[in-house]
């Protein structure tokens, strides 16, 4: 296996400078850098290679035998300062990114809990519309039945109730994004449009009641007090984030529609309306013959082809084409830097710690890659599986009833971890412990808290019965049952 850089063949892209041989010193400062991880099989430079090692186990604090494993592998490149040296020209920039890139409050972070010294219990408990829905605000989590209800997130207490919006409306955001200032709620009208209500999730005050235009439910919060929303113009898509209360524009998108075949996708994918998804600092919008992908400031990503794209802590963008097994890394600005064949697999809780290593999904398992060049650092023989956490330079991957505990800078296994059976709830942690759900024939059963330094067991917690999602708002912990809106610690 060896690095190749490649030039890219798309229209538009030059392999080198007018007059100048296509190599890295002519390459367009601008273009990406293209790596890519290549078997060859019969090539004499793979006899140069290390044979893959004994799995590299870290031992736990305090010694003793880790048990018995899978077989994981961790392959070093012994070429990748050369292949980092080729790239330096292009990389000046993003290593600076990251050098200055911060640790996040594991608390702060959606899935982020306060520290749990303890088997967990129900502190508070509250009835719950069935069809209603549970918007998290500051130091509130606000509940939709008739009206808008607010409690107080460390005990319990009512703080406001609103009758601005009745039964009829639909209230975002869901409970499982970050706290936002405002509470959206739309209600349908007769005539053409839809009422958006704006309430100040602090208070209960309305801040803004007014008629916009909109297809179906395409209104998403984005940052602390604003939407964006999609709506048809002359069969092309308007995109506009604007101030919810007051409508004022922060930026306006035009995306033209195409029929043709690269747009099948998007159009069996969307019917006949509009999806529009604000998710890990990225705004995604697909219709019939429109798909294009923005950052939260209007920045256009990708446009005309089906991408998934993620913020990254230090806020540069990893996203992959639907269909491609190549990641492209874009600046914070938006602009595209650095490929890499693989598909890159980010966490959804990262505390942002180890920012010079990226995941990605390759042929041969996961695997590390250098952040900057986009140089492979090392290789985990697995298949199936996902990230999870990623804190304080340990990533937890995920199969169907085993969690790995992996150094991201080495790639090195600490720590290996069996459930009994896996479930769909979302992972969280206090950055000390990692709480997964554990099942049982299909059917969620405990919440096990597993030490993040070793892999153990630390203790099991009976989930109550009609308890279907797990959520956390301000480092605590919330149950959403059929009924019932319940607070643990």
């Amino acid at each position: 296996m060896r690095p190749r850089r490649r030039g890219h063949d798309g229209a538009g892209h030059v392999r080198g400078r007018a007059g100048s041989p296509p190599d890295v010193a002519a390459a367009d400062e601008h273009a990406p850098l293209r790596f890519e991880l290549v078997a060859d099989d019969d090539d004499p430079a793979d006899d140069d290679l290390p044979e893959p090692r004994a799995p590299a186990v870290v031992p736990a604090p305090g010694g003793g035998s880790p048990g018995p494993r899978r077989r994981w592998y961790a392959h070093p490149v012994p070429w990748v300062a050369a292949v980092t040296a080729l790239a330096l020209g292009g990389s000046f920039l993003a290593t600076r990114v990251i050098e200055a890139a911060q640790r996040v409050e594991v608390a702060a972070l959606d899935g982020g809990l306060r520290p749990i010294e303890a088997p967990l219990e129900v502190s508070w408990s509250v009835p719950l519309d069935p069809g209603g829905a549970v918007i998290a605000g500051p130091g509130v989590v606000v509940t939709h039945g008739d009206g808008l209800t607010a409690y107080a997130v460390d005990d319990g207490t009512p703080v406001w109730r609103s009758e601005a919006v009745g039964e009829l409306a639909t209230c975002v955001p869901r409970a499982d994004r970050s706290p936002t200032e405002v509470v959206v709620c739309l209600t349908p009208r007769d005539g053409p449009g839809v009422l958006l209500t704006v309430v100040q999730a602090a208070s209960g005050r309305t801040l803004g009641e007014r008629v916009v235009e909109v297809v179906g439910q395409a209104v998403v919060p984005v940052g602390d007090a604003d939407v964006v929303r999609a709506r048809w113009d002359e069969g092309d898509v308007v995109l506009v984030r604007e101030e919810a209360a007051t409508g004022v524009v922060r930026w306006e998108r035009r995306v033209e529609r195409e029929r043709s075949g690269s747009m099948q996708l998007a159009v069996r994918s969307a019917g006949s309306g509009i999806v529009l998804d604000v998710d890990r600092g990225v705004v995604t919008l697909m219709a019939p013959g429109v798909v294009a992908t923005f950052t939260e400031d209007g920045t256009v990503l990708k446009e005309g082809d089906v991408w998934t794209v993620v913020r990254l802590p230090d806020g540069r963008y990893v996203g992959n084409e639907y269909g491609s097994g190549t990641t492209t890394v874009f600046t914070a600005a938006g602009e595209p830097r650095v490929e890499v064949r693989g598909r890159a697999v980010e966490a959804p809780l990262s505390d942002g710690s180890v920012p010079g290593v990226l995941l990605m999904n390759t042929f041969r398992g996961v695997a590390g890659v250098d952040a900057v060049t986009g140089a492979p650092l090392w290789t985990l023989a697995t298949t199936g599986s996902r990230p999870v956490v990623r804190v304080d330079g340990l990533v937890v991957l995920r199969t169907e009833t085993t969690l790995h505990g992996v150094d991201v800078a080495s790639g090195a296994l600490r720590w290996e971890s069996s459930l009994t059976d896996g479930a769909t709830w979302p992972a969280l942690t206090d950055g000390r412990s990692l709480l997964v759900a554990e099942g049982e024939g299909g059917r969620r059963q405990h919440l096990v808290s597993i030490a993040l330094a070793d892999g153990t067991v630390e203790w099991r917690w009976p989930i109550p019965e009609r308890t279907y999602h797990a959520f956390t708002s301000e480092g605590r912990l919330f149950l959403l049952g059929t009924d019932r809106l319940s607070a643990v610690s």
